[in-house]
């Protein structure tokens, strides 16, 4: 486990550089110690990272290994009980039997033909719950194409950000 020592001595690291942090720029001067101080929390948060990377891998890859062990039994055991429950309702109405420890449902299954379900919601004919955005492939569209890309409905707008050098990134000694 973590020694506690280590993460006392990062703690305090933590809190002595975050207390010196000055967050206002006003003048050169601010716009300098900005600088030196996006440096302190850009390091500091490597070493934050870096220092719980390992214990986090090791509890991921054992919860993984516990998962896959579960779903590969549970989907087994389901595999089975699907193939049994077939054979009875075979039996069942093969036979023209009725059985009281079953219950006979029916379920119902669909497939979607996305162009008449396009033209449905272009015809105001699909209720808007049912309709959503894969703002992920959304995200990935946008980053290849930029503001040039031409959705209906999508505005993207640039956003102004800085980010430091990597040199500026060297964990705390």
């Amino acid at each position: 486990m973590l020694e506690e020592k280590r993460i006392n001595t990062l703690a305090v690291t933590k809190d002595k550089v975050l207390s010196d942090l000055k967050y206002d720029v006003a003048s050169p001067k601010d716009l300098q110690m900005a600088k030196q101080n996006l440096k302190k929390t850009g390091a500091l948060k490597k070493v934050f990272i870096n220092f719980f990377d390992e214990p986090v891998k090791k509890a991921y890859d054992a919860y993984k290994s516990i998962r896959d062990r579960k779903n590969l039994i549970v989907s087994n055991i389901e595999e089975k009980e699907s193939v049994l429950k077939q054979n009875i309702i075979k039996y069942l109405d093969k036979n023209d039997l009725k059985d009281g420890d079953f219950v006979r449902t029916e379920g119902i299954d669909f497939e979607i033909n996305m162009s008449d379900f396009i033209e449905g919601i272009k015809n105001g004919n699909i209720p808007e719950n049912l309709v959503s955005v894969n703002e992920a492939e959304l995200k990935k569209l946008i980053k290849t194409m930029g503001d040039l890309i031409d959705i209906p409905g999508v505005t993207v707008n640039k956003k102004k950000f800085i980010r430091l050098k990597n040199e500026g990134f060297k964990a705390i000694a």
